[in-house]
C-alpha cells in the first residue's frame, strides 16, 4: 500500500506509514481536508495565544499610563491643566480646519462636476463638428457631380446679395410658373412674372403691383438710333421717334385688316 503523503511502500495490513507515519487507507480528498482542518487548528491557536499576549501588554501599558499622569500632574500641577487646555484649543483648530477642508473639497467636487458637463458640451460640439464636415463632403461631391450641368433648385428659397451669371453665350432670368406671391416683411421689393402674356412686374411689401415699365422715375424712353424697322406681330404695341426738329412718335398696331403698320401718334 502507497502512502498518499510520501508516496513510500507499506505492507498491506499497515495502519500507519513506515516512513512519515501518516494514517493510511485515505484517499486523496480526505488527507486533503485533514490537512486543512489541522491548518486551521494551528492558525487559531496562534491567533488566540497573541491576543492574549496582546491583552496582557495592553493592560500593563494602561497601567503605566495612568502612573505617568498621575506622575505628571502630581508634578507639574497647574502645567498639566493647561496642557490639556492647549491640546483642546488644539483640536478645536484641528476641527476648524478639517471643516474648511472639507467645504473646499466640496467646492472643488462642484467645480469639478461642472467641468465634467463643459466637457461633455465640448465633446457633443465636436462631434456636430464631425456630422457638419461630413455633410460639406457630401455637397462637394454632389456640386462635382452636377458641374456643367443645371443645379436644380427650384423647391428651395435661395437669398443671395448679389446674382452675377457668367460664361460664354447670353444671361436671363427664365419664369416656369408665372405668378406672384406676397413679399416677405424683411425685404423692400419683390419681382415676378405674371398675367398672360405674362408681363415683368414689381410688387412692393405692402402689395402694391405694376409693370416694371410703369416704375421708371423718368418714364419712357425711346433709345433706337437705326432706320424705322418694320412692324410685325413681334414688335407690335412698341414706339419708335423719329428724331428731328419735331420728333414723330410711330406706335407698330394690327389695323382691322390684320395687317401692322406703324401709326403716327398726334396729339390735339
Amino acid at each position: 500500500m502507497n502512502c498518499i503523503e510520501c508516496k513510500a511502500t507499506n505492507p498491506e495490513n499497515s495502519r500507519y506509514c513506515n516512513q512519515c507515519g501518516a494514517v493510511l487507507g485515505r484517499s486523496l480528498e480526505e488527507t486533503v481536508q485533514k490537512k486543512i482542518r489541522d491548518r486551521k487548528a494551528v492558525e487559531l491557536d496562534i491567533t488566540e495565544s497573541v491576543a492574549a499576549r496582546l491583552m496582557k501588554w495592553t493592560g500593563w501599558v494602561t497601567k503605566a499610563g495612568l502612573v505617568v499622569v498621575a506622575l505628571f500632574g502630581l508634578l507639574l500641577g497647574k502645567s498639566y491643566y493647561d496642557v490639556r487646555s492647549q491640546v483642546k484649543a488644539g483640536e478645536t483648530e484641528i476641527g476648524t480646519a478639517v471643516a474648511e477642508g472639507k467645504k473646499d473639497i466640496e467646492a472643488v467636487k462642484q467645480e469639478t462636476a461642472s467641468l465634467k458637463d463643459e466637457v461633455d458640451q465640448v465633446r457633443s460640439d465636436i462631434e456636430g463638428y464631425k456630422q457638419t464636415n461630413i455633410k460639406i463632403a457630401t455637397l462637394q461631391k454632389q456640386l462635382l457631380e452636377v458641374k456643367d450641368q443645371v443645379l436644380d433648385l427650384s423647391t428651395k428659397t435661395l437669398k443671395v446679395k448679389t446674382l452675377e451669371t457668367t460664361g460664354a453665350g447670353h444671361s436671363g432670368i427664365l419664369f416656369g410658373n408665372p405668378g406672384c406671391d406676397p413679399v416677405p416683411k424683411d425685404s423692400k421689393l419683390g419681382y415676378c412674372a405674371q398675367g398672360s402674356p405674362p408681363v415683368l412686374t414689381q410688387i412692393s411689401v405692402s402689395g402694391e403691383s405694376a409693370p416694371v415699365a410703369s416704375r421708371s422715375p423718368i418714364g419712357f424712353q425711346d433709345t433706337s438710333a437705326g432706320a424705322k424697322p418694320a412692324c410685325a406681330a413681334n414688335n407690335r404695341g412698341t414706339f419708335y421717334v423719329e428724331k428731328g426738329a419735331t420728333d414723330k412718335p410711330f406706335l407698330c398696331v394690327q389695323k382691322n385688316t390684320g395687317a401692322y403698320a406703324w401709326m403716327e401718334v398726334v396729339t390735339r
